[in-house]
């Protein structure tokens, strides 16, 4: 470190070059060696001179549990990390302290995570997190300093969630009420859960980098690039790419494919919000979708030359709308496929009552001849003709209605007695 203590006004200036980066905006500061240093300075000719710049307290053992060293900054010393033009966050570090108090606080924001006086709490805290920061905005407080954050003490808000997130090194949040990702915010990397489908808002200029949503009530306009959707209830989102598994769809609009983001999305276990509506996914420029086993009925919009869609039916149906206009769908597995375009859906592989009873009545018969089945049974009736058309001679058998019409009824004697 190269701190610098102006000997006049007793600043301590503090550069962003000695703090340790952990991500985003965060950076690490620790204090230990922060102390070790202003005791350099003091033994110096320069601090030899000054007063004492801090009171040290160091770390004790006490009934087998070891108690964080202690440092207090002393008056007339104040503390500013450097401005750099762009905001920061400071966490820290190492000890049980008052730097936050004696800090000059401009654009960079300071976590002190004192902690009651143990030093191994990262442990403890880490059970308390469960490896996630809770969110509850309607009943959660503001701020960084543990336990904000917990289970038992949610944050109210998603930037310190964030904050904690980094510092702790957790990449789960967990919401207990509703939550709006506003412009400008970074998720990136995140996965934002909740046990009972609280709605989620992402607002247009959200970074959504590989960010995933699981059991969410999800709304507004993803980032555009892969996103993971586990069990949630989709109701209206726009700009998607990604991977939606299970839940239920209302409205999707994908993404336009580009090299580095948007590329193939992926709907697997997909079913009805609504029994009986249609969901709908309005496609977009080269796009190409995915479905397995949807049960859902799903109307494709917009879809243009270069884009495919691939459906994979488990008893749901895909309605092709007037609007799309060029592209290839194929649908397979059990269901329907309604089309109301000029599109021509490949469903060579799609199995219903309509397509099985094609198949069966439309299928060659002479591929069907095997002595003892159906097919030839009914081929056997089919080549028996007319039999008023049958000759006489040869169909007399004892026993049969040609006996009785060619031996009897028309003979003379017979034909003048029923005269």
């Amino acid at each position: 470190m190269a701190l610098s203590i102006n000997p006049i006004t007793h600043v301590i200036s503090v550069s962003q070059a000695d703090l340790v980066f952990i991500s985003g905006s965060l950076f690490n500061h620790d204090t230990a060696a922060f102390r070790a240093e202003l005791k350099s300075w003091e033994d110096s000719e320069e601090g030899m001179v000054q007063p004492k710049t801090h009171n040290h307290n160091a770390a004790v053992l006490l009934g087998g549990i070891q108690y964080a060293r202690v440092i207090e900054i002393l008056s007339p010393y104040t503390i500013t990390f450097e401005e750099t033009g762009t905001p920061y966050v400071v966490s820290l570090s190492g000890s049980n302290n008052n730097i936050l108090e004696k800090t000059n606080l401009g654009t960079v924001q300071i976590l002190s995570n004192n902690s009651a006086g143990l030093i191994n709490v990262s442990e403890v805290q880490f059970d308390a997190f469960q490896s996630m920061v809770t969110i509850d905005v309607d009943n959660g407080v503001s701020g960084t300093v543990y336990p904000a954050g917990t289970a038992v003490r949610p944050v109210n808000n998603l930037a310190d969630a964030l904050l904690i997130a980094a510092y702790r090194g957790f990449n789960m949040l967990h919401l207990n009420s509703a939550l709006t990702i506003a412009t400008g915010q970074n998720v990136d990397g995140y996965t934002l859960h909740s046990g009972e489908w609280q709605e989620v808002t992402v607002e247009a200029g959200v970074s959504l980098v590989d960010t995933n949503f699981e059991r969410i009530s999800l709304y507004g306009v993803m980032g555009g690039f892969w996103n993971v959707l586990i069990d949630c209830w989709v109701y209206d989102i726009t700009n998607f790419c990604g991977w939606v598994r299970g839940g239920s769809i209302e409205s999707v609009a994908l993404a336009a494919y580009t090299v580095e983001s948007a590329g193939r999305s992926y709907f697997d276990d997909i079913v009805p919000m609504y029994p009986g509506i249609s969901s709908t996914l309005t496609m977009n420029t080269d796009t190409a979708v995915s479905f397995t086993n949807s049960t859902d009925i799903t109307t494709i919009l917009s879809m243009t030359a270069g884009s495919t869609i691939e459906c994979g039916l488990h008893g749901g149906e895909v309605i092709v709308d007037v609007s799309c206009t060029g592209g290839s769908v194929t649908v397979v597995g059990v269901g329907v496929c309604t089309n109301n375009s000029a599109l021509v859906p490949d469903v060579v592989g799609l199995v219903n009552k309509e397509t099985v009873a094609d198949a069966a009545w439309d299928d060659v018969s002479a591929d069907h001849l095997t002595a003892g089945t159906t097919g030839k049974a009914l081929s056997d009736a089919g080549s028996a003709g007319n039999p008023w058309g049958s000759p006489i001679a040869g169909n007399t058998d004892a026993g049969t209605f040609g006996e009785l019409v060619g031996k009897k009824l028309l003979t003379v004697a017979k034909f003048l007695g029923l005269k």
